[in-house]
């Protein structure tokens, strides 16, 4: 079977936009589309996980981490367009950048019930803690957010029936993960090996118990 791997572009993607994050010298352009590429990242990862038996191990799990991930990125892929929209000239520009940062924080909020979501899912999780990039936006997102909004509240109730959501940009993948296929299964992972090799407890325990009475015999018998 053929799969594409996007886990590790993923990776790479987000060490690559933690040091834009962390560099003065990182424009916006390249913040966002690192975000950017995030996002397709994910959202190819969750239609590729759709169409697998998850059922079978953790494969729920894995989609419930996958959409909050998807979540997450999304969320800083608002945010960081809202950022350069905002540096227009003309008040649609700005009314835009309101609605991206708005998107952002709603999504950083259901990024944190996908969390939950996916911590909850068996086997049980602990929600890990904050830290690179989405540590920086979770602090960013909510206070650029409110800011704004009141700045340019006005506008935005006399526009919110005309204003829409801006869509965000599309851009190739820096990153093209290889295609590779799997290898072929064990045999001796076969369930049906397993239970032909395995012996029941309850016999084992019964023939240790078996055993043990044969020793006593024997010695019982020698000191006679």
């Amino acid at each position: 079977m053929k799969v594409r791997s996007t886990w590790q572009e993923f990776q790479g993607t987000e060490i690559q936009l933690g040091l834009a994050v962390e560099s003065q010298k990182a424009t916006l352009s390249v913040k966002r589309r690192l975000a950017c590429e995030q996002l397709i990242y994910f959202s190819q990862a969750y239609h590729s996980l759709l169409g697998c038996d998850l059922n079978q191990g953790h494969g729920k799990k894995h989609l419930k981490f996958i959409k909050w991930k998807f979540l997450e990125s999304k969320a800083a892929a608002y945010y960081y367009h809202g950022l350069i929209l905002d540096k227009g000239n003309e008040p649609s520009n700005n009314l835009s950048a309101v609605s991206c940062f708005l998107a952002a924080e709603e999504l950083l909020l259901e990024s944190k019930k996908a969390c939950l979501a996916f911590c909850l899912a068996a086997p049980v999780t602990r929600a890990p803690p904050l830290w690179g990039v989405m540590k920086h936006l979770h602090q960013k997102i909510p206070d650029v957010a409110s800011r704004k909004s009141q700045m340019y509240g006005f506008l935005l109730e006399q526009e919110k029936s005309l204003q829409a959501l801006p869509e965000l940009p599309e851009f190739q993948l820096s990153l093209r993960p290889d295609e590779y296929e799997l290898p072929e299964i064990d045999p001796s992972w076969n369930n049906t090996n397993w239970a032909t090799l395995g012996q029941p407890l309850k016999e084992h325990l019964r023939d240790s118990d078996d055993d043990d009475a044969d020793n006593n015999e024997k010695e019982n018998s020698s000191t006679h």
